[in-house]
């Protein structure tokens, strides 16, 4: 059995998800780690540290996390809400028509990716490096390549499900 645009695309939405998006490093070696859309690993001199999205956004809300790093972690957070509402609008749209559908979710995926990059430059300028240390976007270019995915796959559970359908026609025909 091929593998079909409907089997496919939640794969790669889920992996847009799971994927690191961001490698970075702070400062002069004080720490780096990797930022995956839902949460961010992190080893500093200070320690080792899971910190998930909710509670990124708990720091900015008490003042903890202030100025370019509170903007980066909204963008972030943009882009992770982004993902997720590509998601949720495949789940509703996945029995409808795939052409009608097809246009938004990839705005959807590629407007989490442009948060994502927009987040880095926040934090850590127009170059990706700077006094604050510099960051790797891996996952960027690989959202991208989800949402030209999207653009440009046919639905081809369709069109093999009427081809199925011809051939059987034909021959109940030819045994008539």
């Amino acid at each position: 059995m091929p593998i079909t645009t409907r089997s496919l695309l939640p794969a790669l939405l889920a992996a847009a998800l799971l994927l690191p998006a961001n490698i970075y490093a702070i400062g002069n070696g004080i720490g780096a780690g990797l930022r995956f859309p839902l949460f961010l690993y992190q080893d500093t001199a200070y320690g080792t540290s899971l910190i998930p999205v909710w509670r990124e956004i708990s720091y900015i809300t008490s003042g903890t996390i202030g100025g370019r790093s509170a903007v980066s972690i909204l963008l972030w957070v943009l882009g992770t809400t982004l993902l997720i509402a590509a998601i949720v609008y495949f789940a509703a749209r996945r029995k409808d028509c795939y052409e009608a559908a097809r246009k938004p979710l990839a705005l959807l995926v590629a407007g989490g990716a442009v948060a994502y990059l927009l987040s880095c430059v926040a934090q850590y300028g127009p170059t990706l490096y700077g006094p604050a240390g510099f960051a790797v976007p891996v996952g960027v270019p690989l959202i991208l390549a989800v949402a030209g995915y999207v653009m440009t796959a046919e639905e081809d559970d369709v069109l093999e499900d009427e081809g199925e359908e011809e051939e059987y026609g034909e021959g109940m025909e030819e045994e008539q």
